[in-house]
């Protein structure tokens, strides 16, 4: 199963619906986000396991991925009913080395 194309367009739409706030002109950190895609495209769980010490950017990444609510399907061969991700947002960070 081809997977990568669904993925390049999912994270094209959740950077179209990341609104970076004003803190991060001065202040850096990381929001670690866990969530299901359903073979529907419907996002549920949402939840921040993660949280950065500034608020402004666990918000803007939380409503990054309710506003990409729903997105594309899962491809019709992905093997399961959902799938389950853990996503981090970097702000002023630079993601380890093998992310």
């Amino acid at each position: 199963m081809e997977f990568g194309p669904w993925i390049r367009r999912f994270i094209a739409q959740v950077k179209r619906n990341w609104f970076v706030p004003y803190a991060a002109m001065s202040l850096r950190g990381h929001v670690i986000i866990t969530f299901n895609v359903h073979k529907t495209g419907a996002l549920t769980e949402v939840t921040v396991i993660g949280p950065s010490g500034v608020e402004s950017f666990n918000s803007a990444a939380f409503n990054a991925l309710v506003a990409s609510n729903p997105t594309e399907p899962l491809p019709a061969e992905y093997p399961t009913e959902k799938a389950f991700f853990t996503v981090t947002f970097f702000y002023n960070e630079r993601p380890p080395d093998g992310q």
